[in-house]
């Protein structure tokens, strides 16, 4: 007999490692054991646009979704259970007999009911279907129990109470629960097939991670685009909590889920800000949302640009004046201008329903009250933080409005795995996995002097373009001594390229264009190929984070170049 449609469809090793093994008996049964028409979504969360007072954020264990019905939620709880009546708590039951306080399982499925009810009506295309008088259910299921009247309650009869022997035939015990919801409701509309897609949709929505920035060298992005199960998990905790901190080393994809993640609030109606420090990461993330309503990409001192440039023409003020009288001799970026965004807040009115922030380690404990201030609701609504303290190159300093402790991603998924052991040499933090995506070992060029070095660096990128079939747009030649970037980059442009390419400063590059770049200005983008410069210059010893920074950009190849003695100490590095 074809089996229910499972989302996430698990293996046995995926279910064996469930922290919930009565959830897994449950899945299995629902899995094996009912017909093709059923749909069974697990573990499934939500935030809501507007919390109502029976509608919460929340998470149910299992929706059981039927097209001639209607969706039941099933709330599961393993091992032993008790509730006293005096108190009116529920508590579990250990193998030693001990009792500790849980959840109230009938309650959980109740609000999950409402609140499913409500983000479903949330989506234009629920609406358009007229579904807004579906049939719904609660139920619970205790799979370590063997007789479901012991736990009958005047707000859970035994119909809607799954037990051991229900494992057997939980079609049976599905169809009894629809039937008690169904005698309930009187006339209902059938989900149908078009709403169980516009459920899945809602809520098992898949997607395709796609690079930052285009890739030829295609076998190794295409190990890329599969998300790891890192990513999974975090996305999937987003789902369903507001304040979240997540950090991950260089590569571990915390821009690509912080995009991800910006992108389904906006496609859920939140008015979304996607903001970070570095002005050319946020040039490049705009450029990746373009058009996209509900969603505004920025840094956050354009952010600051374009709130005092608003306030002041409402109100005739200078903020910017006024933030200098109250911090005079502070620094304008730092101080200054983040301060007057503030006095911002009390003219203008708009505000975001969610905040995602990249690059958080940047953010200095001043940014950090506007932005919280620019949230619709102060307390709760959304607010993600990425961030990576290893990169923390501004030497910036605080903390982050968020209590609970951090989300941390271990598992690089973007360079090669000698890459990612060069770069990870200067780095200091949670251990995080080399990727499992073989490629060249890193290479060097020695020469005795810039001009030498430059006609190295143009020697090799002409043999990539002209002869290897690279473009143009997959080389950086990132400078690590921005001082004296102005002279690095003469040099460079001096020497020519196989037309139609062109060297390209500072910028978003396009497909025929070399970039030549600062690490600095290059934190938080990447590129298949990136030749590190411009060493010679500084003090290698005191700048773990400045080469972190510069190897780990590098996707698929990187080149050192300098004079041999910095090449031999980068080589004693790497072995």
């Amino acid at each position: 007999m074809p089996m229910a449609t499972m989302i996430p469809d698990l293996s046995e090793a995926q279910l064996n490692d469930l922290p919930s093994q009565a959830e897994a008996k449950v899945y299995r049964a629902l899995r094996d054991k009912l017909p093709q028409e059923y749909v069974v979504f697990f573990q499934v969360g939500w935030i809501l646009r507007r919390e109502e007072e029976q509608a919460k954020d929340g998470e149910i264990d299992f929706l059981v979704c039927h097209p001639d019905h209607g969706y039941l939620c099933i709330e599961v709880k393993g091992g032993g259970v008790g509730f006293d009546a005096t108190i009116g708590e529920w508590f579990s039951v250990d193998r030693y007999q001990q009792k500790h306080p849980t959840n109230n399982p009938i309650s959980q499925a109740l609000k999950a009911k409402y609140s499913i009810r409500s983000k479903l009506n949330e989506h234009p295309r629920w609406r358009d279907l007229s579904l807004g008088n579906v049939l719904r259910g609660h139920a619970v299921f205790f799979p370590d129990a063997g007789d479901a009247n012991a736990f009958s309650r005047p707000d859970m009869p035994a119909e809607l109470i799954g037990s051991a022997r229900d494992l057997q035939q939980p079609k049976r015990w599905i169809d009894s629960a629809f039937a008690y919801w169904g005698s309930d409701a009187g006339s209902f509309t059938p989900i149908g097939r078009r709403g169980i897609d516009v459920v899945r949709e809602v809520f098992a929505s898949s997607f395709i991670v796609a690079p930052l920035m285009s890739s030829r060298l295609a076998d190794q992005e295409a190990r890329r685009l599969v998300l790891t199960k890192d990513q999974m998990r975090v996305l999937d905790f987003l789902r369903s909590h507001r304040r979240v901190a997540v950090s991950g080393g260089a590569g571990t994809g915390k821009t690509v889920l912080a995009l991800e993640k910006a992108r389904r609030l906006a496609s859920e109606r939140f008015k979304t800000l996607l903001t970070c420090y570095n002005r050319q990461l946020a040039d490049h993330l705009s450029s990746l949302c373009s058009g996209m309503s509900n969603l505004d990409v920025m840094s956050f001192h354009q952010l600051c640009h374009r709130q005092v440039e608003r306030a002041n023409r409402a109100s005739g003020r200078d903020l910017v004046a006024e933030a200098k009288v109250t911090y005079p001799a502070k620094d304008l970026y730092d101080v200054q201008l983040p301060n007057a965004f503030a006095y911002s807040l009390e003219i203008l009115p708009d505000r975001y329903d969610a905040i995602v922030c990249d690059e958080g380690q940047d953010f200095r404990e001043e940014f950090w009250v506007p932005l919280e201030l620019l949230l619709s609701d102060y307390e709760r609504s959304p607010l993600y933080v990425f961030y990576d303290d290893n990169q923390n190159i501004y030497a910036r300093a605080g903390t982050f409005p968020i209590r609970d402790e951090p989300f941390t991603l271990t598992t690089n998924c973007r360079n090669t795995a000698p890459i990612h052991v060069a770069a990870y040499k200067h780095y200091k933090g949670v251990p995080v996995s080399p990727p499992d995506i073989e490629g060249d070992d890193v290479q060097f060029d020695a020469s005795p002097g810039r001009d030498a070095q430059a006609a190295k660096i143009s020697a090799r990128i002409v043999d990539l373009v002209a002869r290897q079939g690279v473009a143009a747009g997959d080389i950086t030649v990132l400078i690590a001594d921005a001082l004296r970037k102005t002279d690095y980059y003469a040099t460079l442009r001096r020497l020519p390229l196989p037309k139609p390419a062109t060297w390209f400063e500072e910028g978003i590059r396009s497909n025929n264009t070399a970039l030549i770049d600062t690490v600095q200005r290059f934190k938080g983008l990447e590129s298949p190929i990136v030749i590190l410069w411009g060493l010679d210059t500084i003090d290698l010893a005191r700048s773990e984070e400045l080469l972190y920074v510069g190897m780990s950009r590098a996707k698929s190849l990187l080149v050192v170049v300098g004079t041999a003695a910095t090449c031999a100490t980068f080589q004693r590095e790497v072995q």
